[in-house]
């Protein structure tokens, strides 16, 4: 039996080296790319530190992406949501137990920091293996709902991936194909912010659900980079008297090899005519047509609408649910209470 490389060095990764390593993580996600990260450093007042791990050959394991709240005397409170994520493509059998064993020397890391408080949402699946790891590591499983999404393959040709979806939600397409609905897409960078906004904030309205908050997403707008890209869908009417009169808009965002469908809302002429379905097979195609092998639905979890949820099911993508949030105290207690009382004094 080969025993794997101890995980035991560490390096903090500056804008160029980062991406450099993004662009060899597989199924990334949107949470751990760098452009997400300064926009919650932006809009939230978030610090961020981007890391390495090498083994002790030299060999890079995997990146993670850390975000943190200081307090005076106190130290700080760290948050990672959706890594580490491994960069060469272990055997299956080894990819967990890498990662637990990365997870370690952020715990490891966050001590040295002066981090005490550390919350936990790693891209691990759960299993009683996994259960066991992070509970042996002292993290304590959170009972906030665990994300839950699905990713379509984009690696089939077109008429394949079309038929790959479900039979209702093709006829919804085609249907609103027939109609007449149009779509165009812009550039994130080429948008006028303030109408996305209104747009997406009387949807969650509508809807009544909790989406992104709108500073964090005009920030999410202004990033850029080579393996950043946010894509906005129009959709308009063939048949309307007035061509650039809108019935609905997308947004997806390209971040490395997986693009994810971020928000989406239509008025009610869009709805009739299925304009959202004409618009996300769009994005899909777009994303394929740029390179990306994964499309990202944006979240399947028991919060999600349920006809959202039933209309992203459509898409017959492959579904997963991740482990969930896990909460560790690295707290030196006694140095915790003797600075609770300088503070009092």
């Amino acid at each position: 039996m080969n025993v794997m490389p101890e995980v035991n060095t560490v390096k903090e990764l500056s804008f160029d080296e980062w991406e450099f390593h993004w662009e060899q993580v597989t199924k990334a996600n949107m949470l751990q790319s760098w452009q997400y990260g300064s926009a919650k450093e932006e809009a939230e007042g978030w610090r961020v530190f981007r890391f390495l791990f090498s083994d002790n050959k030299g060999l890079p394991v995997a990146i993670a992406q850390i975000l943190t709240r200081s307090f005076p005397l106190l130290g700080s409170i760290a948050r990672l949501n959706r890594g580490p994520l491994l960069l060469d493509k272990f055997p299956e059998d080894q990819n967990t137990e890498r990662i637990l064993e990365v997870i370690r020397e952020i715990l490891n890391e966050a001590k040295r920091r002066r981090w005490w408080i550390i919350q936990i949402a790693p891209e691990l699946t759960e299993n009683e293996k996994v259960l066991i790891g992070l509970t042996q590591m002292g993290l304590r499983k959170q009972p906030t709902p665990s994300w839950a999404s699905g990713r379509l393959s984009l690696c089939k040709d077109e008429n394949s991936l079309l038929m790959s979806l479900d039979g209702k939600w093709r006829n919804l397409l085609r249907k609103g194909e027939r109609l007449g609905v149009e779509v165009k897409h812009i550039d994130g960078t080429n948008v006028d912010p303030n109408r996305l906004m209104s747009g997406y904030m009387e949807f969650q309205q509508s809807k009544g659900f909790e989406g992104l908050n709108e500073s964090l997403l005009r920030k999410m707008i202004s990033q850029n980079g080579k393996t950043w890209q946010f894509d906005i869908f129009i959709s308009t009417s063939a048949n309307s008297s007035d061509p650039n009169e809108q019935i609905g808009m997308l947004v997806a965002v390209r971040h490395g090899d997986t693009e994810t469908y971020l928000i989406g809302f239509t008025n009610d002429q869009g709805r009739q005519m299925q304009a959202n379905s004409v618009m996300l097979w769009h994005a899909i195609l777009h994303a394929k047509a740029n390179g990306c092998e994964w499309f990202d639905i944006g979240g399947l979890s028991v919060t999600t609408p349920k006809g959202i949820a039933d209309f992203k099911k459509g898409l017959n993508a492959e579904l997963y649910t991740l482990v969930g949030e896990f909460r560790g105290y690295l707290l030196p207690w006694r140095n915790f209470i003797n600075n609770i009382l300088s503070v009092s004094i």
